[in-house]
């Protein structure tokens, strides 16, 4: 995503900033098939994902370690 002043903007609506979540989030394993698979919590990420009002474009990156910690 473009980055203007510190600021991210959407790659589809380049005047409009990407809203970041409120909260972190996390991406989990599975295990097994999209049917049957089971989440492996103890495997993943905790991510950052920021997203576009106007499109709803999502961009993920993985959250700074010190930031995770509460830091």
């Amino acid at each position: 995503m473009p980055i203007r002043d510190g600021k991210r903007y959407c790659v589809n609506h380049t005047n409009s900033r990407m809203r970041r979540t409120e909260n972190f989030k996390a991406l989990a394993n599975v295990k097994g098939d999209a049917h049957t698979g089971t989440v492996d919590a103890a495997a993943g990420m905790i991510i950052m994902p920021f997203t576009c009002d106007e499109c709803g474009y999502v961009e993920m990156y993985v959250a700074e370690k010190d930031r995770r910690a509460g830091a």
